[in-house]
């Protein structure tokens, strides 16, 4: 099965997760500090995620899209990364990603303060289970 990297897009953080054949595994959360220059993504964040692209041999990149103007921001985001990786990247709706993840959360009964912490790259994970079991088998 082909490498993937999911990716849950944030202003402030970055959720990434990969797969090792179809299980889906939360990578890391990269801080996506933005400056006045670009407040799309941090010149760190791309060249992170760019790095982890390569470690992995990743050959495609999921990202999750929302609504309104996050929407407009994650397409940007987006394209910035096709460029920065010259990797394909494919879009797929993450609507209820972070809900989805906070609940089954608080079902595996993890801490208030586990809870608290950034779940981003859990989202991601979500985001990447969603696009694998969408694939033709």
């Amino acid at each position: 099965m082909r490498k993937f990297l999911g990716i849950d897009y944030g202003t402030k953080r970055i959720g990434l997760a990969t797969n090792i054949a179809s299980l889906v595994e939360p990578l890391c959360v990269v801080d996506n500090k933005t400056d006045k220059s670009n407040l799309i993504v941090s010149k760190y964040a791309l060249s992170a995620i760019a790095k982890i692209c390569q470690e992995k041999a990743i050959e495609q990149i999921i990202v999750g899209l929302s609504e309104g103007l996050m929407a407009e921001k994650t397409k940007l985001f987006a394209k910035l990364l096709a460029a920065k990786t010259n990797l394909p990247v494919t879009m797929i709706d993450e609507t209820l990603s972070s809900y989805e993840v906070a609940h089954k959360l608080k079902e595996a009964h993890f801490s208030l303060k586990k809870r608290q912490e950034p779940i981003d790259h859990y989202s991601a994970a979500v985001i990447l289970e969603n696009f694998l079991e969408s694939l033709p088998t």
